[in-house]
């Protein structure tokens, strides 16, 4: 009995990134590289695996439930990175010796082991800003211009960030259930709008909060945050405000005591980007203040970062019809008439690549003139060069607009193929 033919599959959560799909992915990295030298942030490549020590410290060992972590051939607990900001600050931790303030960049792939969601995988692209050393306030707004450019830039639009702090949040929560669990009602609070309000405030209460009903009333209910702020004393929540909309003049600045982020490092400000017409994408940006990270790894830094999700933030631009990467340079395909002139051919597509920007695409297999006339039917090509006898012989190019179906021969010479394919 013969065995039958294994049919390749990927896990669960994991999924290809065609080239229809990654030239978005790397129009997004060319922007992002741009803001980056903009901003003054250095790019990196932060390891993707780390000993699982280093990457608890993020979380704590419950972390594990996300990571990808396995045992290595020497007995070492190894798991890939779930994130970026981990991989970074232990770069800092490690290069003492580098001047603060510290401003670092990555634009990578991660791994999360936790249920595929829309616009989230278990293998995924984002993007990550970090800074080491700076003051709070004035750090925090520069991440946050950072982020308003950068999506600007992608032609987003309809786009919110809104900010709060864990300390005026950790007030209000005080005021209504000074027994509680502060974070655990946190996290509870993180799930609002994602779950009912009843639900949300079962969950205080399991979590050994009071007055739930009244706790959520004032913090999402409030119709005047700037009353808010003032009531809880959030005094740099309220400067960063007011530097943001009041100097610097943003319109899309909202302060929103809802804002949590469940990670539980953030010590500070926080931060998340939505868009107002495609909520179903969620946060398309988060980020805040953390200083626990930075102690964990022996160092005495505040830091301030942000990351978004690159699957997110496509799903919103196409939402908004703002994606539109036509590209505007020829494709071209050098095609011999025969195998004898393949070589031929392979030579002129290296010599227009040389003067032009434009895709060439020389032969590489041996095919009939009947075949390489069905292949270029079905590919989106802008030019075809044909090589035979007579355009050897007589130094000239056969040159077939396929777009126009105009056909016309060339002098073989750099100049004209250059004024041709510019």
């Amino acid at each position: 009995m013969s065995r039958g033919k294994y049919k390749p599959k990927l896990p669960r959560g994991i999924n290809d990134i065609p080239p229809s799909r990654f030239k978005y992915y790397l129009w997004l990295l060319k922007l992002f590289e741009e803001n980056c030298r903009k901003y003054g942030f250095k790019m990196m490549e932060p390891a993707t695996i780390e000993f699982f020590e280093t990457l608890s410290l993020k979380s704590g060992p419950d972390i594990a439930k996300e990571i990808y972590e396995f045992i290595d051939k020497a007995g070492r607990r190894i798991g890939l990175r779930f994130d970026l900001t981990v991989g970074l600050t232990r770069f800092v931790a490690s290069n003492p010796q580098l001047p603060k303030p510290i401003r670092l960049a990555a634009f990578s792939v991660q791994w999360r082991y936790d249920e595929p969601q829309f616009g989230r995988y278990r293998s995924f692209y984002a993007w990550d800003i970090e800074i080491y050393g700076g003051n709070e306030v004035y750090s925090t707004i520069e991440v946050i211009t950072f982020i308003n450019d950068f999506l600007k830039k992608t032609g987003l639009e309809n786009f919110n960030i809104h900010i709060s702090d864990r300390r005026f949040l950790e007030k209000i929560i005080r005021e209504f259930s000074p027994r509680g669990d502060i974070l655990g009602i946190m996290r509870v609070l993180d799930k609002w709008g994602k779950i009912p309000k009843e639900e949300v405030i079962s969950l205080i209460y399991k979590n050994g909060g009071e007055n739930a009903e009244n706790m959520v009333d004032t913090i999402f209910g409030s119709k005047d945050p700037i009353e808010l702020i003032d009531k809880y004393s959030a005094k740099v929540l309220k400067k960063v405000y007011s530097i943001l909309v009041d100097e610097l003049e943003l319109k899309n600045i909202k302060i929103d005591p809802s804002i949590v982020r469940g990670l539980d490092y953030y010590n500070g400000l926080v931060f998340e980007v939505k868009v107002k017409d495609v909520a179903e994408v969620g946060s398309i940006v988060g980020g805040g203040t953390y200083k626990r990270l930075t102690e964990l790894m022996g160092m005495n830094l505040d830091a301030v970062g942000a990351a978004g999700g690159i699957e997110r933030l496509l799903l919103a631009l196409e939402k908004q019809n703002k994606i539109d990467l036509e590209d505007k340079l020829p494709k071209i395909i050098v095609i011999p008439i025969s195998e004898e002139y393949i070589t031929h051919a392979i030579k002129v597509a290296n010599q227009v690549r040389e003067i032009t920007d434009a895709s060439v695409i020389s032969p590489i297999t041996k095919k009939t003139l009947k075949s390489w006339l069905k292949y270029i039917s079905k590919e989106d090509f802008d030019y075809a060069i044909f090589i035979g006898e007579k355009e050897v012989n007589k130094n000239i190019l056969t040159v077939k607009d396929l777009k126009k179906r105009e056909e016309r021969e060339i002098p073989y010479d750099k100049n004209v193929l250059a004024s041709i394919f510019k």
